[in-house]
């Protein structure tokens, strides 16, 4: 793991200099701000790519660092890092699996939980959520809006994640939701949206902290009627993928 690169920022009207780490070594810019990809401009050369300043004082990851860090780092992930192959059921099952492995193993360093996600939950999740379609689209109510790729996000869980002054926290995730069909935008905000459903769905059955099967169960909208009936049959589905997946996916 590299170690993280400090950046120097003067203060202004003072002589003192403070250090900045990036929230992560994949990190193009220390929080605070947000890289811009090169472009070119209309009648202009290139514009090289280069760090903005946010004003929110919370981290911030954009659309364009998110493809930069899936690029740069997620062809170097170890094997321990990546879900099993497996659910040979789905075309295109194992497709994903680098963008699955980083952006779990990514979310993990960040927000270092108690218990680490599984990258292999994941994929069962994307499993039962999209059968592994990026352009899957359906309704998912009137406040959620529609549900939209690999995860499943919601135009709401965009919303929410990229809220300044919502209920994350932060580590905000910058994307629209017509990129929710990019996999790569939709597999970085969908775990950043299964860490949060875990806080949820522990306030929701007042405990410290859930098994990650109860965040997904949140994630999905079933906590109520899983909590209530655990052969629940969608759950029961993920489930079983799950542990198909720990078991290198055999039956």
């Amino acid at each position: 793991m590299p170690v993280p690169r400090t950046v120097f920022i003067k203060k202004k009207r003072s002589s003192k200099v403070i250090a900045k780490k990036r929230p992560h070594p994949w990190r193009l810019c220390p929080s605070g701000k947000h890289w811009v990809s090169s472009h070119f401009r209309s009648n202009a050369p290139l514009v090289r790519g280069y760090c903005r300043t946010n004003f929110s004082h919370k981290d911030q990851i954009y659309q364009d660092e998110i493809k930069e860090i899936a690029d740069k780092w997620f062809s170097k992930l170890r094997r321990t890092d990546l879900p099993n192959t497996g659910l040979k059921e789905y075309k295109d099952s194992d497709k994903y699996d680098c963008l699955i492995g980083g952006w779990t193993r990514y979310w993990n360093e960040v927000l270092k939980p108690d218990v680490p996600l599984d990258p292999n939950l994941v994929k069962a999740l994307i499993a039962t959520e999209s059968r592994f379609k990026p352009k899957a689209k359906v309704r998912a109510g009137k406040r959620a809006g529609e549900a939209r790729g690999l995860m499943q996000v919601t135009d709401w869980a965009v919303q929410i994640l990229e809220d300044e002054k919502g209920e994350v926290a932060d580590h905000l995730v910058n994307a629209d939701q017509k990129d929710m069909i990019d996999p790569n935008l939709n597999i970085a905000a969908g775990v950043r949206w299964l860490f949060q459903k875990r806080d949820t769905a522990s306030a929701k059955l007042k405990k410290k902290k859930v098994d990650w099967v109860w965040a997904a169960a949140d994630y999905k909208s079933y906590l109520k009627e899983y909590q209530k009936n655990r052969k629940h049959k969608q759950m029961n589905k993920l489930i079983e993928h799950y542990e198909r997946l720990k078991k290198g996916g055999k039956k």
